[in-house]
């Protein structure tokens, strides 16, 4: 049986088909511009970590080379203020993750799109969940181990750089 629709009706489908396809090109661009952001904001984190290595590199070569242990002491200010400035940004970062889940969860389920999906992929390559155990700026930015580790590891050698280094 053949069931012909008329003018009106075929028309109302194209005109939904066109207004999907619209939907869907819109989250497409939003997907990959989230997507852009968050490696932009990765190129600024390494940028900003690197000076905090160079920062503290250089005072611990001062420190040594004038026998100074004062030095040590307050270049602990180094990292500590890059620390807190590389926090910042991965809690601003960490903050386009749940709408690029939100668009990968919408493409999977409403259009039965299995890409992109380069949030949820990666997140199940390192067995992660796409959702924080903790939100916040404390836990998002300040104690995320990808940020804290290395400031952590340029105090300790500037502490042990002031104990180690002799009084004059």
């Amino acid at each position: 049986m053949v069931v012909l629709m008329s003018d009106s009706q075929s028309f109302k489908s194209a005109k939904a088909s066109d207004s999907d396809n619209f939907e869907l090109e819109l989250l497409k661009q939003e997907y990959f511009f989230l997507q852009t952001t968050i490696e932009d904001y990765n190129k600024q984190i390494w940028a900003i970590k690197a000076l905090g290595i160079t920062g503290t590199g250089a005072v611990l070569v001062l420190a040594l080379q004038q026998n100074k242990s004062i030095l040590a002491l307050v270049g602990c200010a180094i990292p500590i203020f890059f620390w807190v400035l590389e926090s910042q940004w991965k809690h601003f970062q960490r903050g386009f993750y749940p709408r690029v889940g939100e668009i990968e969860a919408i493409l999977l389920e409403n259009c039965n799109l299995r890409g992109p999906a380069i949030f949820s992929s990666w997140s199940h390559s390192f067995k992660r969940s796409t959702a924080p155990k903790r939100k916040g700026y404390i836990w998002d930015g300040l104690l995320n181990s990808s940020v804290f580790i290395s400031y952590v590891l340029e105090l300790i050698f500037l502490l042990v750089a002031w104990k180690t280094i002799p009084l004059i």
